[in-house]
C-alpha cells in the first residue's frame, strides 16, 4: 500500500529570532503557512515588518541578527515602496524578471506579463510596455508589480506594504485581486503593513507584531465611545463656493481656468464635527482651505457670524495699517483655526516654538497682555498633551507627532471656535493617530468647538462626527448624518469608501479621473457599477432621498447586476 506523505507547508520558522544589537525585533516566533493561505502582518513603523520579510527572503537586513530557523520555499520579495528601475522601459525589466526566472524570452515574458495583467484587472488599453515605470500612474505601477510576481509563479510571495500610497478604493480592489490569485494557484502570500494600510482586508489570518511578539490582530475601534450632544445653530454657512486656477491662455489668447470646485453649500453649527470625505482629486482640502479663505473661493461665500469672509479677504490695494482689515479678518482668523497635513512644515524653522506662539497671541489677541502670554502659551502646550518646555524648542527637534500636537496647540492658543482640519494626523502611525484624534476630540468638547474634518479616511473621520459630506472631483456626492453613512450609505462611490475602510472589496474599477480631462456627466460613471449611457449625459443632481439625506447619482436605487436593490433595506 502506498502511503503519499503530505506536503509540507511553504513557510515554517521554529523560534525565529531578530535582533538588532540589545533590541529584540523578533522573539521566538514560530511561524506557518499553508499553500494558498492569504496572511497578514501589521504592525506601526519600526515594529520590525521589513525585518521579518527580509529574513523570510533570505536577504537579512544590515546589523539584523537571526536566531532560530526558516525554511522558505521558491520565494520573491516584493519590497517597500514597490520600486522599478527608472528609466527603462517596462518591457526590458519584464524580460529581465520573469526570464531570468523561467528562462523565457522576450515575446514569452510579455505573454506571462499580459495574463498577469489580466488577473490584476488591468485592460488591454492601459497596458504601456514601452513606458519607463516613471511616467505611470502609482496605481498601475503596483499593478504590474504585481502582475509580474503572477507571471514568475513563487511558491511564496512576501509583499511588505503593498499598494501603500493608493487611494483606499483603489489600493484594496488591487490588494483582493492578488489575494484571489495566491488562493487560485496555491501561492503562500504573506503581507505586511501598518494597520491603516488595508493589508488585513483580504487575508485570511491576521497577526500583529507589537513589542517582538507575533500576536491576534485587534481591529481598531471605529465607533464613537459615547452618544454626541446635538450640535448648535449654524454659524458658518458656504453658498456656492467655487474654486478656479488660472492656466495659460489657449491657442488663440482665451483665457481658461481649471475649475475644482463646483459650487458647494455647506452649514456648521456650534458645537458641531463636520467630516468631508475623499480621495485624491475630491478638493475636499481646497474646500476646508476655501472656507478658511486661504486662498479666498473664486466664486460664491463664506459666512461667518454674517461676515462674508471671501469679500473680507480682500482689503483694497491701497490700504494701510487699521484699514488694511476693512472687513475684520483678524477675527475671523482667531475664530476660525487651521490644523494642517504637515504641522512641521508650518512652523518657521529658525524660531522656536514659544516665540512664534508668542508672535501669533500678539496679532490674534492684542487684549493679552505681555506678561500673560507665556502662561497662556503652556497652557495651550498641556492642554494639546505637550510639556511647557516645547515652547523652548525649533520645530526641526520635534518628532512627527510632537509637530502634530504643536499644531493643535498652535490652533488652541487663540481660543477659536472653529477647528478647521486637514489631514492633520496624515503622517502619523495608527498608535499616534489614535492618541492625537483623542485630544483633539477632548479640546473639542471641553471647549464646545465647532470641528471640521478632511480625511480619506472614512470610518475614522465620521467615529466622532455628527454629519458627513461625501465628496467626489470637486462635488459633494451624498450628505448624511455620520450613523447613516457608517451603516447604509446610498451613493456608490460613498458605499466603495465604506468598503474599503472594512477590508473588503469596492465595487468600482479604475483611478478617479484627472481633474484637466474629466468626463463629461456624472465623474464617477467610468468606474461605476451602476453606469449606464445616460450618466454620460448630464451631471446628477444632489436630491434629498430622504429627511437631512441628499444623494447625488442618477441611479442610487436601481438593482446591481439584476440582483438586491442598491439599496440596503
Amino acid at each position: 500500500m502506498n502511503h503519499i506523505a503530505p506536503k509540507s507547508a511553504p513557510v515554517e520558522t521554529e523560534a525565529l529570532t531578530l535582533m538588532v544589537g540589545d533590541r529584540v525585533l523578533l522573539d521566538r516566533a514560530t511561524l506557518r503557512v499553508e499553500r494558498g493561505e492569504v496572511l497578514a502582518i501589521t504592525g506601526g513603523a519600526g515594529s520590525g515588518k521589513t525585518a521579518l520579510l527580509g529574513a523570510l527572503a533570505g536577504q537579512p537586513l544590515a546589523g539584523v541578527d537571526m536566531a532560530g530557523s526558516a525554511r522558505v520555499e521558491g520565494r520573491l520579495l516584493i519590497a517597500q515602496g514597490g520600486q522599478l528601475a527608472p528609466r527603462r522601459p517596462l518591457a526590458l525589466q519584464v524580460a529581465e524578471v520573469v526570464g531570468h526566472h523561467l528562462g523565457l524570452d522576450l515575446r514569452g515574458a510579455l505573454r506571462r506579463m499580459a495574463d498577469g495583467l489580466d488577473r490584476m484587472g488591468v485592460p488591454p488599453a492601459a497596458r504601456r510596455f514601452d513606458l519607463p515605470p516613471e511616467q505611470l500612474p502609482d496605481s498601475l505601477r503596483w499593478a504590474c508589480l504585481f502582475a509580474m510576481a503572477a507571471a514568475v509563479g513563487p511558491a511564496v510571495l512576501l509583499a511588505d506594504a503593498p499598494a501603500a500610497g493608493l487611494d483606499p478604493t483603489v489600493r484594496l480592489r488591487l490588494l483582493h485581486r492578488l489575494a484571489d490569485w495566491a488562493r487560485a494557484d496555491g501561492v503562500a502570500l504573506i503581507l505586511a503593513g501598518r494597520p491603516e494600510d488595508g493589508v488585513a482586508g483580504p487575508a485570511d489570518r491576521v497577526l500583529s507584531l507589537r513589542r517582538g511578539r507575533l500576536l491576534p490582530y485587534e481591529p481598531p475601534r471605529i465607533a464613537p465611545v459615547e452618544p454626541m450632544e446635538a450640535p448648535g445653530t449654524a454659524r458658518l454657512h458656504a453658498r456656492g463656493v467655487g474654486m478656479a486656477y488660472p492656466l495659460a491662455p489657449g491657442p488663440k489668447g482665451e483665457a481658461r481656468a481649471l475649475t475644482v470646485l463646483h459650487g458647494i453649500d455647506l452649514d456648521v453649527g456650534l458645537g458641531e464635527t463636520l467630516a468631508l470625505l475623499g480621495e485624491t482629486g475630491s478638493a475636499k482640502a481646497t474646500l476646508a482651505r476655501s472656507l478658511l479663505c486661504l486662498p479666498p473661493p473664486t466664486a460664491g461665500a463664506v459666512v461667518w457670524m454674517g461676515r462674508d469672509l471671501a469679500a473680507a479677504a480682500a482689503p483694497p490695494a491701497d490700504a494701510v495699517g487699521e484699514d488694511a482689515d476693512p472687513g475684520g479678518m483678524r477675527r475671523a482668523r482667531r475664530d476660525l483655526q487651521p490644523l494642517f497635513p504637515d504641522a512641521a512644515a508650518s512652523f518657521d524653522p529658525a524660531m522656536t516654538i514659544g516665540d512664534q506662539f508668542a508672535l501669533a497671541l500678539e496679532s490674534l489677541r492684542p487684549d493679552i497682555a505681555a506678561d500673560r502670554r507665556d502662561r497662556r502659551i503652556d497652557e495651550a502646550l498641556e492642554e494639546a498633551g505637550l510639556r511647557p518646555d516645547t515652547a523652548l524648542r525649533l520645530p526641526g527637534g520635534l518628532g512627527k507627532a510632537e509637530a502634530a500636537h504643536a499644531g493643535l496647540a498652535r490652533a488652541l492658543l487663540p481660543e477659536p471656535r472653529v477647528l478647521i482640519a486637514d489631514e492633520p494626523a496624515a503622517s502619523l502611525s495608527a498608535e499616534e493617530r489614535e492618541a492625537f484624534l483623542d485630544r483633539l476630540t477632548a479640546a473639542r468638547d471641553r471647549r464646545g468647538l465647532a470641528l471640521v474634518m478632511a480625511t480619506d479616511r472614512y470610518l475614522e473621520g465620521l467615529r466622532d462626527a455628527h454629519r458627513g459630506m461625501v465628496m467626489l472631483s470637486g462635488r459633494v456626492v451624498e450628505s448624511a448624518d455620520a450613523e447613516t453613512l457608517r451603516t447604509a450609505p446610498l451613493h456608490p462611490y460613498s458605499r466603495a469608501m465604506l468598503a474599503a475602510a472594512l477590508g473588503e472589496r469596492p465595487a468600482l474599477e479604475g483611478d478617479a479621473p484627472s481633474a484637466f480631462s474629466p468626463p463629461g456627466g456624472c465623474a464617477l460613471r467610468r468606474r461605476c457599477p451602476l453606469a449606464r449611457d445616460f450618466c454620460a449625459q448630464a451631471v446628477p443632481p444632489l436630491e434629498e432621498v430622504a429627511p437631512g439625506h441628499h444623494v447625488a447619482c442618477h441611479y442610487w436605487d436601481t438593482a446591481l447586476d439584476g440582483g438586491a436593490p442598491f439599496l440596503d433595506s
